[in-house]
């Protein structure tokens, strides 16, 4: 995504491409420095920027040769070239939809705009609890919804009142929703005890009242432009189908829809014992038949479970995983939860082998997953998707491609 990004800007591909030719064919000195030759407006990048730079310069060689080679180096068709890549990455920008809920994503999670290189346009869909996503889609029709605001005893719920009182955000109001009814009888469907409905305050979004909410979502979405549109949970895949008939542009509401196409890319023949390892944050709630797309076969999956580990434990919580540990403010931090999730890895993929089969991908369902791919990719050497691999997928096919020809 970042290497997108830094060829789609023409200042840098020009500089890459006058080059003096002493340097033509070496990164002996570092691309920034080769950017600095030749731009006397240059002005020394972060030495984070140079090292990603210099990380990717093999990369941006290559991009600069076939921009030359597309070119024939003439300085007309290149700012064309370059305009016309330009154009094709400003179609890049995302849509999310986001559960009802409340809390702080980490960065990798779909929920967070710096989860993205590209535009994002992230929005909460009213009344679409975590609690109604875990539950998914029974004959096609949405689960309701319910906020109990004050219990049988009169006592003040403060998750669900801090949830009722975050629309659309976290600065919002109650005073944002609409289409939600107080109940005082418990319905066949209803989340809590009787006398909650009696005695407390129950509020609830009907499964035609949520749908609807997904509707406008979805239109709000696109009338944005978005490229493409996913969910903030992984448990979304249950309403895949239905999304995909409110929508005109491709949908993966999760990373689990990924298992279509990446379960077929590898022999998973029983006689072969290959499996594909599923995270998922609580193996308890996950349901196989809504969680697993139809046609993938559901003996080659290995699931497994988080919850009782450290980060599943976190995220249960709602805790927020901040990067650093001495940045925490409650008690989450990605380098404790990076080393939890790798012991989990660990000893399932120990577990798989001690059955006598063989782990070949892992595909991460929850979207706080993200932020570990990479540390899961280096320790156990193999293939990690998640869920911004899904969206990255999604792009590529509106993005500019840099195997292909700069002639647009």
């Amino acid at each position: 995504m970042y290497f997108r990004t830094l060829v789609n800007t023409p200042t840098t591909v020009q500089y890459c491409t006058h080059v003096p030719s002493t340097y033509s064919n070496s990164f002996s000195i570092s691309l920034s420095q080769k950017m600095n030759f030749c731009n006397p407006l240059y002005t020394p990048l972060e030495e984070e920027k140079d090292a990603i730079v210099d990380n990717i310069a093999t990369d941006v060689e290559a991009a600069a040769k076939n921009l030359k080679a597309d070119t024939n180096g003439q300085a007309d068709l290149r700012q064309t070239a370059l305009a016309h890549t330009a154009e094709l990455g400003s179609k890049l920008k995302y849509g999310v939809l986001r559960c009802d809920y409340e809390y702080i994503p980490t960065r990798g999670d779909p929920g967070e705009s710096s989860s993205f290189s590209s535009e994002t346009e992230i929005l909460k869909v009213e009344g679409w609890t975590f609690e109604a996503v875990q539950k998914g889609m029974e004959d096609g029709k949405y689960p309701a919804s319910e906020f109990m605001i004050r219990d049988k005893n009169e006592r003040v719920s403060d998750y669900w009142t801090k949830l009722w009182n975050a629309f659309p955000d976290k600065d919002g109001s109650s005073a944002n929703r609409s289409g939600y009814r107080r109940v005082t009888t418990k319905p066949p469907d209803g989340d809590f005890d009787e006398e909650d409905y009696t005695k407390g305050e129950v509020y609830r979004y009907d499964p035609e009242v949520i749908e609807q909410k997904m509707k406008e979502a979805v239109i709000a979405l696109e009338d944005k432009k978005v490229c493409g549109i996913t969910a903030d949970v992984g448990y979304s895949q249950a309403f895949q189908e239905n999304v995909i008939e409110l929508a005109s542009v491709p949908v993966v509401m999760s990373s689990l829809q990924q298992l279509s196409f990446v379960a077929p890319s590898f022999n998973l023949f029983p006689k072969t014992k290959n499996k594909i390892m599923v995270l998922t944050a609580n193996s308890r709630t996950f349901d196989s038949n809504q969680m697993i797309p139809p046609g993938v076969d559901k003996n080659a999956i290995e699931i497994i479970g988080a919850e009782g580990s450290l980060f599943g434990d976190w995220v249960a919580d709602g805790n927020s995983f901040s990067r650093f540990k001495k940045d925490v403010f409650d008690k989450a931090s990605v380098e404790e939860a990076l080393e939890s999730m790798t012991d989990l890895c660990k000893k399932a993929i120990e577990g798989v082998e001690e059955k006598g089969f063989k782990v070949v991908c892992i595909v991460c369902e929850c979207a706080e997953m993200p932020a570990y791919s990479n540390g899961l990719r280096r320790r156990f050497d193999l293939p990690v998707y998640d869920t911004m691999t899904a969206i990255q997928f999604v792009q590529m096919g509106r993005g500019f491609g840099q195997y292909s020809a700069y002639m647009m």
